[in-house]
């Protein structure tokens, strides 16, 4: 990755989309990871009698 990011083989529209692509992918990892966390303790919560 460090090659990646301080070579001068690849272009900076090249890397800046590249790396544009894997923030997009972790966000919604992000988002749908919390989705499925929230939806479990809102059901240990109703369970728990919150």
């Amino acid at each position: 990755m460090k090659e990646f990011l301080f070579d001068n083989r690849a272009d900076m529209v090249e890397r800046g989309l590249i790396m544009a692509a894997i923030v997009v992918a972790a966000v919604f990892l992000w988002v749908s990871i919390g989705k499925k966390l929230a939806a479990k303790l809102g059901v240990v919560d109703s369970a728990v009698g919150g």
